[in-house]
């Protein structure tokens, strides 16, 4: 696993630039730019220093990918800017929906690999992504606390467990249906 290719990283860059909006609209749109020139930007970076990288079907790719930005950029662009404006359940749930984000991904495709670990320490010379899944998932936990006023927080963990199972559930076939989309040139 490449960190530049983290979902939790992305969704991120969206909720963080949304924040900077100042209102949810301006937020929202800010969210869906900045995932479009991440997208803009991981290409060129490939066709320019990307040796040994097959460069064919970059545009292919950057096409399927930059559906996704605009899909995705815009809810967690809007997430940041209601973090960031809003009051009670509402920014409860905007910070669940990144939180969600970085729990799931490292849940679903690091879990295994830290019992693993946990089993053999040893493996963590063969595996040091488990050791950034694990990472992904504990910061995922600790954002309601640091994201939220005391009194939002329970709001936040109780959405964080709700959109946190479904994100659980849909984030591996998710990815693997994009990037499935985006390998085909």
């Amino acid at each position: 696993m490449v960190p530049a290719n983290a979902v939790g990283a992305w969704l991120g860059v969206a909720f963080v630039a949304g924040a900077t909006g100042r209102n949810v609209a301006l937020g929202t749109l800010r969210g869906m730019l900045a995932l479009l020139a991440g997208v803009a930007v991981y290409y060129v970076l490939i066709g320019v220093l990307g040796e040994g990288i097959r460069v064919v079907g970059a545009g292919h790719a950057a096409t399927v990918w930059g559906v996704v930005a605009v899909l995705a950029g815009p809810v967690l662009g809007a997430a940041g800017a209601t973090w960031r404006h809003g009051r009670g359940w509402p920014r409860a749930v905007a910070v669940a929906l990144l939180a969600a984000a970085l729990v799931a991904e490292g849940v679903a495709f690091g879990g295994s690999r830290l019992v693993a670990i946990a089993q053999d320490p040893g493996l963590i010379a063969v595996d040091p992504a488990a050791l950034l899944f694990g990472a992904e998932a504990a910061i995922g936990l600790l954002l309601p606390a640091i994201f939220l006023d005391r009194g939002e927080r329970l709001r936040g963990y109780v959405a964080l467990v709700v959109v946190g199972i479904v994100a659980v559930v849909a984030i591996g076939p998710v990815v693997d249906l994009v990037r499935g989309l985006a390998d085909r040139f």
